[in-house]
């Protein structure tokens, strides 16, 4: 079965640009005049064009192929063979019951074919059904009264046919679909953890580029308010220029507020950098590809949250550990050292195998007759017998436990600490109410604090596993 990772968007935006749209407020510049990307552009770019994201959609592909490949050990495989052999032998005795002499030599060619099936079931079963024939050709069928007898073979040359079912049973050691099922059960764990890792890897790839349009968004408003703080020092300078001239002010007045002039053109370059930096990095984030004649691009700044969203502390907490990726995933781990544990418990114990085979078999001068004779049969040729083997020590049994235990109590720990992670995380750097203090006490930066509010209401969301919904997009695994 073949997944695929896909993405709905409510509601809908156009990936596309959309020619004809203006420019965003802020920015003057005749060159920069480009479409205006949404958030949701930006998100539905990267969930089908983040070349990290296309790579880790792989990874469940990957999975299920070695899931496919698990269950192959169950699937019978098909026998066929042929043998020949020739071989001669000195004979030192007389068959007197067929009135033979004495033969120095003992020829016989022997031609074997033989074809079946064999498998394994799940619950420890192997079976082999084997059929096939011999045909016999030595001196005793050739001459049977050696010249000395009216004796005939009855068959020249000799088709022996035979037809067996040998079933193996283990009783102790391999019994049962827990232990034979193992390795198909661990791959379904894997492929779990696996969708747990790209879900995570997108909500990380969803984070980021929403945190790189807030910064973006701020980065336009900035070089809007840089601009103006140029405009505003060019015209000081212009004035106190002027007024220098009517001999109303000093020359140093002028020589000042051309200093001032120099520091605002230069923040306007930093302004610019960092706005090509964050322009950049939503490239890296949502393109598999960067065009050098592309069009700069600016984003949409509506979708700026201008209000810190009420948080239910202990509701958080549950949705965390029940929606949050990387937690499902390490609790998947867990379960998974659970399938080794009881897969090396089964390993300690001696390998007591049941085996029975029945068949039947037949002799004629051709193939054919050969295998006709089985209805001569009263009753199949059968054998049941127990075969025990036991490891003395059996060290690697009881080392390969105590790996799979340590291995489990690894997860555990591992698993603890993410939800120690998680759940400091929900308290301290990922608090929406520090950035709605700092919004209501920085008023002179409230763009600046708007941007920081969006990012960590977006890593708290991110964190809980529920930024898909918070951003309106639907995240689907679809068959």
């Amino acid at each position: 079965m073949t997944r695929h990772f896909s993405l709905m968007i409510h509601p809908s935006k156009s990936l596309l640009f959309t020619l004809g749209l203006t420019l965003a407020t802020g920015l003057a510049s005749a060159e920069e005049k480009a479409p205006a990307l949404t958030l949701h552009d930006l998100i539905v770019g990267a969930v089908n064009a983040n070349l990290e994201l296309s790579a880790r959609r792989l990874d469940p592909e990957i999975q299920n192929n070695r899931l496919d490949g698990a269950w192959a050990a169950f699937e019978p495989t098909w026998i066929a063979g042929y043998s020949y052999s020739s071989s001669e032998r000195a004979q030192n005795y007389v068959n007197n019951a067929l009135g033979q002499r004495f033969s120095p030599v003992f020829e016989e060619d022997i031609s074997r074919w033989q074809t079946g099936i064999a498998g394994r079931l799940p619950f420890g079963t192997q079976y082999e059904l084997l059929t096939g024939f011999d045909r016999t050709d030595n001196t005793s069928i050739r001459n049977p009264g050696n010249g000395f007898s009216t004796v005939t073979a009855r068959f020249v040359p000799e088709y022996v046919s035979t037809t067996t079912l040998t079933l193996t049973q283990p009783l102790m050691r391999e019994f049962g679909p827990a232990a034979n099922l193992a390795e198909v059960r661990l791959q379904r764990s894997t492929l779990k953890t696996a969708k747990h890792d790209l879900e995570a890897t997108a909500l990380r790839v969803i984070r980021d580029v929403a945190a790189a349009y807030y910064e973006m968004v701020f980065a336009q408003e900035n070089i809007r308010v840089k601009q103006e703080a140029v405009a505003v020092a060019e015209a000081l300078v212009r004035d106190n220029q002027r007024r220098l001239d009517e001999g109303r002010m000093a020359p140093i007045d002028v020589t000042q507020a051309r200093s001032r002039l120099s520091e605002a053109r230069e923040e306007l370059l930093l302004a610019e950098n960092f706005l090509a930096q964050r322009r950049n990095t939503l490239r890296e984030l949502t393109r598999d590809e960067f065009p050098l004649d592309e069009v700069p691009f600016v984003v949409d700044p509506s979708f700026i949250v201008r209000e810190a969203p009420a948080i239910d502390r202990e509701k958080s907490l549950v949705t965390l550990f029940e929606q949050n990726p990387t937690y499902l995933a390490g609790l998947e781990l867990t379960k998974s050292e659970d399938i080794r544990i009881a897969y090396a418990k089964n390993q300690r114990w001696p390998r007591v195998d049941l085996k029975a085979s029945f068949g039947y078999n037949g002799l004629a001068a051709d193939i054919g007759d050969a295998y006709s004779d089985y209805q001569e049969r009263t009753q199949p040729t059968y054998s049941v017998g127990v075969v025990v083997n036991v490891p003395i020590g059996n060290r690697a049994a009881k080392a390969r436990l105590r790996e799979a235990e340590n291995r489990k109590r690894q997860a555990i720990l591992n698993l603890k600490r993410t939800e120690v992670v998680l759940g400091t995380g929900r308290t301290t750097s990922y608090e929406v109410a520090q950035a709605q203090r700092d919004l209501s006490q920085i008023r002179s930066r409230e763009l600046a604090t708007l941007v920081d509010l969006n990012k960590s209401v977006a890593q708290l969301q991110f964190v809980l596993g529920t930024l898909a919904e918070h951003l309106r997009v639907d995240l689907k695994t679809a068959e």
